[in-house]
């Protein structure tokens, strides 16, 4: 099945920040997680029902080598991606 995918402005802020942040350290760092990233997105674009639903009928797809976690929710043939965030991050 094909998805069309859609960012939501506050996971465009969080990977605009995660970029800010691996640059600083790194312009090689930015370019392996913008890799894993977008690896997972193709995962999560495969199979959306593949990450468990942790609330508000939103999923978690961890990244596997960056503690970052791409939260999203699958809808008619829609992935919205809400946000991107670290794995000890807390928000309300």
């Amino acid at each position: 099945m094909s998805y069309t995918l859609t960012y939501r402005f506050e996971a465009e802020i969080d990977l605009i920040e995660i970029e800010t942040y691996y640059n600083k350290i790194s312009p090689e760092l930015t370019k392996r997680f913008f890799a894993e990233f977008f690896e997972t997105l193709k995962y999560i674009e495969q199979e959306p029902n593949l990450f468990q639903i942790r609330y508000r009928k939103i999923r978690i797809a961890p990244l596997y080598r960056f503690p970052y976690g791409i939260h999203y929710r699958e809808t008619n043939k829609q992935i919205v991606i809400f946000r991107v965030l670290h794995t000890k991050r807390y928000f309300k």
